[in-house]
């Protein structure tokens, strides 16, 4: 049965998709069976997939986004088809595609950038996983620090973060990297272009995030 994951956060523009993509096709390279159900609008995880040519992106990627939050019904049959099913969800604050999401979910990755406007956005995250896990008893989530970059600011926001984060924090981290839009143009995963610090990292969050599942990886290839 496929351990499901949510990469959901109510704030845009912090890297959701991104981690979505990367994270399907590391785990895909590892030897696991893969889905990645795109539920936004936008569509960039679908397109990114898509736009593989000689390589075929190491995970099966659907658009589920008309379907709104009927698409768990399409997930339904999938669980006994694949290892993993990850689900990139919206970021709109009065969609019910997170909602949903979650509720069918074992693993939440919120991902967020250390400043303030993300660190006062993430609180209305926290509170619906709060109410998931009431009727999900089984869920369970953690942040993922996105985006990030050096200076006093990212480094004191990062403190208030952990400071008043309710829901444990991910060790692995996504720097802000130029390799990851350029992925989206070749359909990849960044370690397609070789060892780097941004592959480093999406091994990092694939170890971390398959050792909370109990997920098996074998190799990567």
């Amino acid at each position: 049965m496929a351990a499901i994951i949510t990469v959901f956060n109510q704030k845009g523009g912090c890297a959701k998709s991104t981690t979505s993509v990367q994270l399907a096709g590391t785990l895909g390279k590892h030897g696991l069976k893969v889905f990645l159900a795109d539920v936004d609008p936008q569509n960039t995880a679908a397109l990114h997939c898509l736009a593989a040519s000689e390589v075929p992106f190491p995970a099966e990627v659907m658009s589920f986004a008309p379907l709104k939050d009927a698409f768990i019904e399409k997930v339904a049959p999938l669980v006994d088809k694949f290892d993993v099913i990850i689900i990139d969800c919206p970021p709109a604050i009065d969609s019910t595609v997170p909602w949903a999401a979650l509720l069918i979910a074992d693993f939440a990755i919120i991902p967020v950038i250390p400043v303030m406007d993300n660190i006062w956005a993430s609180r209305q995250a926290e509170e619906m996983v709060e109410r998931a896990q009431q009727k999900n008893s089984a869920l369970q989530a953690a942040y993922l620090l996105s985006m990030m970059r050096r200076g006093k600011v990212f480094d004191e926001c990062l403190a208030k973060l952990r400071e008043k984060a309710k829901l444990p924090i991910l060790k692995s981290e996504i720097c802000m990297r130029n390799v990851y839009p350029e992925s989206q143009v070749f359909g990849c995963v960044v370690s397609e272009f070789g060892k780097s610090k941004a592959s480093e990292e999406m091994e990092s969050l694939a170890k971390e995030v398959a050792g909370l599942l109990d997920l098996k990886l074998k190799r990567s290839k």
